[in-house]
């Protein structure tokens, strides 16, 4: 007679595993009207979104609009500012994984009419804080081997513009810095991009959007026949960010309506 055997336990089926957390995303300028819709998108992405502003109630009530986000006050033309706005962000979210660099100041005049203090004011924000931004994150962006950054910079820093040589030049160079630090940081796994938008229909826009006439004329000459929106703009940060942009190192992207085709 033949003993039955006992059949041996069942394997338990593999732990799925566990989700991984949420990417950070650090964003300038986040109270502004194009860096408050890269925070909506990037949220809707999936990113942990921080937002910085030199303005911290205005940081904080974006941050507010947006599950998951934190605020923080931060003056980007200031290392200390930049410097302790990192501090709490890694305490608080963790090292970002995406940087986007949308603080940005405009002004118009002859540069015979320049003063001093507007011009560093101008140099200041648009290519001193990435600068500052920059080499604030990058660090652990290089020790995880892993990291995009994507500076907004605009048309005007491929070509020259009436009365706005201060804005040029700013954007100009944070056009060659993009370039340059792709070149310093792509073999660390970072990818580094910068966005050049055309005319937004932003507060930034107010020399012209205001005036119907100004703005049909201009608009003429445009391929789009009209100015972008700051989802469109964020749009192109959204791919820029994603694993869609992945060979994409130094670019720069021109969101403008056709403006510089």
């Amino acid at each position: 007679m033949t003993t039955p055997t006992t059949p041996p336990p069942a394997t338990p089926p593999p732990a799925a595993p566990a989700p991984a957390a949420p990417r950070v995303a650090a964003v300038t300028g986040a109270a502004g009207g194009i860096g408050a819709a890269i925070c909506r998108r990037l949220a809707a992405d999936g990113f942990t979104v921080a937002c910085l502003d030199v303005r911290a109630d205005r940081a904080a009530e974006m941050a507010g609009q947006i599950p998951g986000a934190r605020g923080y006050g931060a003056d980007v033309s200031d290392a200390s500012s930049v410097q302790a706005a990192a501090a709490a962000i890694r305490a608080e979210l963790g090292d970002p994984w995406l940087l986007v660099n949308a603080a940005g100041v405009f002004s118009v005049q002859k540069i015979t009419d320049l003063a001093e203090d507007e011009w560093d004011r101008i140099l200041d924000t648009n290519l001193k804080g990435p600068f500052l931004t920059c080499r604030e994150f990058i660090p652990a962006m290089t020790t995880a081997g892993t990291g995009a950054i994507v500076n907004i910079a605009s048309t005007a820093g491929v070509r020259g513009g009436r009365l706005r040589a201060a804005y040029c030049a700013s954007k100009g160079g944070l056009v060659l810095l993009t370039r340059s630090l792709a070149i310093d940081h792509g073999p660390d796994g970072i990818r580094v991009n910068c966005l050049c938008p055309g005319l937004i229909d932003t507060e930034m826009a107010d020399w012209i959007r205001h005036d119907e006439e100004a703005l049909d004329r201009w608009s003429a000459t445009l391929p789009a026949r009209r100015m972008g929106t700051p989802e469109e703009i964020a749009d192109g940060v959204s791919y820029l960010a994603s694993d869609g942009g992945s060979y994409l190192q130094g670019a720069v992207l021109m969101v403008d309506g056709g403006g510089t085709a």
